[in-house]
């Protein structure tokens, strides 16, 4: 008999929250439908029950992203090549390979170039994914786990102010996917 009490409860928590919910919605409806009889323009609300969508945002890989916009590619080559980051000799979309995202790449790009820092060594510790060309010297992250761009700088310069170094490395490679993406 307990049982069925227990059940009969939970029913009724799940009906009152479900007429709670259906009743809000209906009273957010009534309130949108007069705030657009009033303002037509300012409509940018977003449905209370699409707002947990915005947390589950898929992101392109570096290499899907400058495979997908060739122009994106050839532009931001042709412009890290004349700041003298990418060596005429290699190609942007094998650098960015195993990088979750291009302006991760582009800043060990940087970093590599602005502080002596090995590029493959600092692509291992970020991506956790080991390159075929890494040095005997490089220790990789521990666990083989991907670790943060500053983490993995202070890992190989820990004298530096790394959190500015990654922070100011990842500005830079923003502005140069921006630039190059006009």
């Amino acid at each position: 008999m307990r049982g069925y009490l227990n059940h009969l409860a939970a029913a009724a928590m799940v009906l009152a929250l479900g007429a709670s919910l259906a009743l809000a919605q209906a009273t957010q409806q009534k309130g949108t439908q007069e705030k657009e009889t009033q303002d037509k323009s300012s409509d940018t609300s977003t449905p209370w029950y699409k707002a947990p969508l915005k947390l589950f945002k898929h992101y392109k890989s570096a290499n899907d992203q400058l495979a997908s916009d060739g122009r994106l590619e050839d532009k931001l080559s042709k412009q890290l090549r004349v700041q003298g980051i990418l060596a005429e000799d290699r190609e942007l979309q094998d650098v960015c390979s195993d990088f979750k995202d291009l302006p991760n790449c582009i800043a060990v790009l940087r970093l590599s170039v602005s502080l002596p820092v090995e590029f493959a060594c600092l692509k291992w510790n970020v991506t956790g994914v080991k390159p075929k060309s890494v040095a005997d010297s490089c220790a990789g992250p521990a666990g083989g786990k991907a670790m943060p761009l500053d983490r993995a700088l202070d890992l190989m310069k820990p004298n530096l102010d790394v959190r500015t170094e990654a922070r100011n490395a990842l500005k830079k490679a923003h502005d140069d996917i921006k630039d190059a993406s006009s």
